[in-house]
């Protein structure tokens, strides 16, 4: 009987699966050119990530403070308790300062209730009624609006919280398990009367505020030290060029929500921040001319040139593993200019190869925030390439050991926050095994750097620019030694320049000797042998005179 029930059962799940298909079928008919993609929901991390050894706690759950509904609990056993007093505390300032009251906040959130909840997976929170659903939005969305607001204005020291707690609380906002929808983070700004400590331009709108900070605090998450440093100094430029040049600059990485879709929540944001490259405007624009040359979707002309090569690709074998060997082919390391994990490129060159890798700072908070980047693109609804994966797949293949570490520390490409570069090897060796690259994102950089490695003259090369070039002192000696050997040279020459008295006597006396030590047979060649002889003997005395002058 629950035999015939379960077969009963999956026919109707197949039968349902086989009609969506149908449904999907027949929206692309119509729809084929605006295809709906809606945004990721907030979900739990996949179970191929859960169940790791202590993943979980190491790298998912939140330490101080909960958002949203998923890792909410308020009892007094609670070992977030601490963090939800805190937050309560923070969304009633943010509240105090907005000018209205917290009804308003309630009433403007319930009246979105259900599209807040479509953006959670609903078997997660259906144990939650909606008019609780309501208030903690309320209560998480305002603490959350009034941390992202002191960091962005650097004032997270009137929020009088020790700085350990603040650092928690900025790692726990990018929690995979712990976002909040951006959807409710507009709805609480554009219900703010005031807009504290930010002032409204003209035609300025709250909305664009919240966008400001938002993106300030994105960028300052991800920001390397030079990259903090170019700001620090835009900011106190007082020259407009030069301030022009380095804000081109910024913004060549700098998330624009404007110009793509409603990020779904935080981390997307992060995500997007870290694989935004300087291409995307390029690309950006040729697509919209390729939309003028072809409007009718004609896949004629258009489409020549897209076709991916063919032959083995992904398989390809690639033999250098770390910096090391990567060194002793000559390839040196240099750092690049943004911090977009996009922005890496191998320059080649007969004498000085180099390796373009993006910074990063490794300390005890990149483990939590990498690996719940790499959980959103394990997300079965998340469309992307796996570009956060890739890169720390290509990475971990560079690292084997702390001299590994140590090379990319010299170069500027990490920055270890770690203090043993020990710790940051282990880290990225933990992370290795739970990656899912792109085989295909940085197939064509490992081309060129095994080419680069195939060739022998190169590897001659290196070793020549590392014995002798690599210091100034053994290139100072490798210049003495140049000379040492160009003065006895140019003495030797000059010494037998003066024997070319003697040369043009001698010479037919040694051709002659040289008959009698190979004849050829004939008798007069036994008799030039001998006189051959003769004037060589008698012109050995002349020769020592003059040598010993």
């Amino acid at each position: 009987m629950e035999q015939l029930i379960q077969t009963k059962s999956r026919r109707k799940s197949l039968e349902d699966a086989l009609k969506s298909l149908e449904d999907e079928r027949s929206l692309s008919t119509w729809a084929r050119d605006k295809p709906v993609k809606p945004k990721p929901m907030i979900q739990m991390v996949t179970h191929m990530l859960r169940d790791k050894n202590n993943y979980i706690q190491r790298y998912f759950e939140p330490k101080f403070v909960a958002f949203g509904p998923l890792h909410h609990d308020d009892g007094p056993d609670s070992k977030l308790r601490r963090g939800e007093e805190n937050k309560l505390q923070m969304a009633a300032k943010f509240i105090k300062d907005s000018g209205i009251e917290m009804e308003v906040f309630y009433g403007n959130v319930k009246a979105k209730i259900d599209v807040l909840m479509k953006c959670y997976d609903c078997k997660l929170i259906e144990k939650w009624k909606e008019e609780d659903l309501a208030w903690m939005f309320v209560v998480d969305g305002c603490a959350a609006l009034l941390f992202i607001d002191h960091d962005a204005n650097d004032n997270l020291k009137a929020l009088e919280v020790k700085d350990d707690v603040l650092n928690y609380v900025k790692m726990d906002l990018f929690l995979l398990e712990n976002q909040l929808p951006y959807l409710l983070l507009q709805i609480l700004m554009d219900s703010c009367v005031k807009v504290p400590p930010f002032t409204l331009a003209e035609n300025q709108s709250r909305a664009e505020v919240l966008k400001d900070f938002i993106t300030i605090f994105i960028n300052k998450s991800v920001m390397s030290p030079v990259e903090q440093e170019q700001q620090k100094h835009l900011a106190s430029s007082v020259d407009q060029d030069e301030q022009q040049k380095a804000a081109a600059t910024a913004t060549a990485t700098t998330i624009t929500i404007d110009s793509q879709p409603e990020p779904a929540h935080l981390l997307e944001l992060l995500w997007r921040r870290l694989t935004k490259s300087e291409k995307d405007k390029a690309d950006g624009t040729i697509s919209k001319l390729m939309k003028k040359l072809c409007p009718s979707g004609d896949k004629g002309i258009c489409s020549k040139g897209s076709r991916k090569p063919r032959g083995r690709t992904s398989h390809y074998r690639h033999t250098f593993r770390n910096v090391k060997e990567l060194k002793e082919k000559g390839i040196r390391l240099k750092v690049s200019k943004t911090s977009s994990i996009r922005d890496i490129s191998f320059q080649e060159n007969l004498f000085l190869p180099t390796l373009m890798l993006p910074p990063m700072t490794v300390d005890d908070f990149t483990g939590r925030k990498l690996m719940n980047l790499i959980a959103y693109e394990m997300c079965p609804d998340f469309d992307n390439k796996f570009e956060i994966s890739s890169y720390v797949s290509f990475l971990d293949s560079l690292i084997d050991q702390a001299e590994d570490v140590k090379e990319l520390r010299d170069a500027g490409v990490l920055n270890n926050g770690l203090g043993s570069d020990n710790d940051v090897s282990s880290l990225f060796n933990d992370i290795r095994t739970s990656l899912v690259p792109n085989p295909e994102l940085h197939l064509e950089l490992k081309h060129r750097i095994q080419a680069h490695c195939n060739t022998a003259f190169a590897t001659h090369v290196a070793q020549l620019w590392h014995t002798y070039f690599r210091s100034p002192w053994s290139f100072m000696a490798l210049v003495g030694a140049a000379l040492g050997l160009g003065l006895t040279a140019a003495q030797t020459i000059l010494r037998f320049a003066s024997l070319h008295i003697c040369q043009v006597h001698a010479i037919p006396s040694m051709i002659l000797l040289l008959q009698c030590v190979f004849p050829l047979g004939c008798q007069k060649n036994k008799c030039k042998c001998l006189c051959g002889f003769r004037l060589v003997v008698s012109y050995v005395p002349k020769i020592k005179t003059i040598w010993k002058d």
